[in-house]
């Protein structure tokens, strides 16, 4: 039994050897793949622009027949999740978009390393207008679609050159973008986000939707950014101020887009275009202050102020001017009325340079008049305002110091036709107010509720106590 026991002891111990032997010759096969070990140096023997020159089709894909090498530096990769299972190479001569069967690039292929594919085989095509290197032909119903490299293509094809500083961008205008660029690292100075733009999410990140974001100069030229809804950055804030931006050239059709690696590749903290001070400039004060400036004949701000406050009025619902809104803080509210279409929407907290600006009424209803666009930007989106829960008797009381906010008015009667357009009547058992709404609001065709019900509601004024609806959703029954 002593004998059996040394002898399976020896046994297992050679099973364990041999065994650990194999392990290590796989461990080592897979250690040193072809894109693996060393950084080498290949020589190129084409350049990426006279590769691309090779794509004639269209839409379509043309198969590289011969032996050629590219080289270039990896100026985008799919770290951040902006670009996915894709990279950007690119050489002295300009740049291309490679895509592969598989993510998580960037651990091999970071920004800076140094790519050499040998493209024998790989197709070439592009999406939308802008070139693209890619793996197999495969077909679906008959219709010829493109694959990524596969982890096999990778492993035969692409070698690992070293890591080094990226390329340093091409420093140029808006209108200098050109089909050259495609694919390469430029630089644009002395831009910011269209005041739309200006503090808003990238992308969705909720819905992880991609979005579009417009760059201005500051003679008007803009170009777009284009953030994926899966980048790591998507619920961040776009900068409100002037200065840098480092992108990816890429086009979409006959629309040029940059894409950004992360935030780093902005920096936007100078002044916007025309403005002397910060993004909006001034000492800020409350809205009853600036309401209580009127006193029966129109005036002027002081120089120096600015507002905060949150957007109670749904200008998508399109129950009001396109020009106006309604801006709500802790003290009061009022109307802002800009020079053109504004584009602040519900929920939006905005701050607003009221610097000299035209305090009056229009019908007897209080508003900043003719307030420039670039007066304005979005601090915050998603923000709300609880409305005041009162009595239509509370809201005829205090209608001065309450006009321009949001109230509540529970177990209310609508009366005075059969949709919601127009004038009609709201009674809750203290008192009568009319209720208002456009004919040209979203909501006005909607029948008049039967019975009570509970109204979410702006105080307002036209040359009489009024109330309006932002959006269907303020009738609760």
């Amino acid at each position: 039994m002593r004998l059996f026991n040394r002898h399976f002891h020896l046994l297992s111990l050679f099973s364990l050897l041999l065994l650990a032997g194999v392990v290590s010759c796989v461990k080592k096969d897979f250690d040193e793949p072809p894109t693996g070990g060393e950084p080498v140096n290949v020589t190129p023997n084409t350049t990426i622009a006279d590769l691309k020159k090779l794509h004639v089709t269209k839409g379509g894909f043309d198969k590289i027949t011969d032996s050629l090498i590219i080289g270039g530096q990896v100026v985008m990769d799919d770290r951040s999740g902006n670009y996915y299972k894709t990279l950007v190479i690119q050489d002295a001569s300009g740049g291309i978009e490679i895509k592969f069967n598989d993510g998580y690039l960037y651990n091999q292929f970071p920004v800076g390393r140094t790519m050499y594919i040998y493209c024998k085989d790989l197709l070439l095509t592009d999406y939308n207008g802008l070139p693209q290197l890619t793996g197999s032909l495969i077909f679906e119903n008959g219709v010829p679609g493109g694959v990524g490299l596969t982890e096999s293509q990778v492993r035969s094809k692409v070698v690992k050159g070293p890591v080094a500083t990226p390329p340093a961008p091409n420093t140029i205008g808006i209108k200098q973008v050109s089909d050259a660029m495609l694919s390469t690292l430029i630089k644009l100075e002395n831009v910011q986000f269209v005041y739309c733009d200006a503090g808003r999410t990238y992308a969705d990140a909720a819905t992880q939707n991609s979005l579009n974001r417009i760059i201005e100069d500051c003679s008007g030229n803009e170009i777009i950014l284009r953030t994926s809804g899966f980048a790591d950055f998507a619920s961040a804030r776009t900068p409100t101020g002037n200065g840098t931006l480092v992108g990816v050239l890429g086009k979409y059709g006959s629309d040029y887009q940059l894409y950004i690696r992360n935030q780093d590749d902005l920096i936007m903290t100078g002044n916007r275009c025309g403005s002397s001070g910060g993004p909006v400039s001034g000492t800020l004060t409350d809205i009853s202050a600036i309401r209580a400036l009127y006193t029966g004949t129109t005036t002027s701000a002081p120089a120096g102020l600015k507002i905060r406050g949150i957007v109670i009025s749904d200008r998508l619902n399109n129950n009001l001017n396109n020009r106006n809104l309604y801006l709500q803080d802790g003290t009061a509210g009022i109307v802002v009325r800009f020079q053109a279409t504004h584009c602040f929407e519900l929920g939006d907290e905005i701050e607003v340079n009221v610097s000299n600006q035209e305090i009056s009424e229009f019908n007897g209803l209080r508003q900043v008049n003719n307030v420039p666009l670039e007066n304005a930007l979005i601090v915050a989106s998603g923000k709300s305002v609880t409305p005041r829960e009162a009595t239509v008797a509370e809201i005829n009381a205090n209608f001065d110091a309450w006009e321009s906010t949001l109230v509540r008015v529970k177990n209310a009667t609508i009366t005075g036709g059969s949709t919601l357009a127009g004038s009609k009547t709201v009674n809750d058992g203290t008192g009568n107010i009319v209720l208002f709404t456009a004919n040209s609001a979203a909501f006005s065709s909607i029948p008049v509720p039967a019975g009570a019900v509970t109204l979410t509601a702006i105080v307002t004024d036209y040359n009489l106590k009024e109330i309006a609806l932002r959006n269907a959703g303020d009738i609760q029954q």
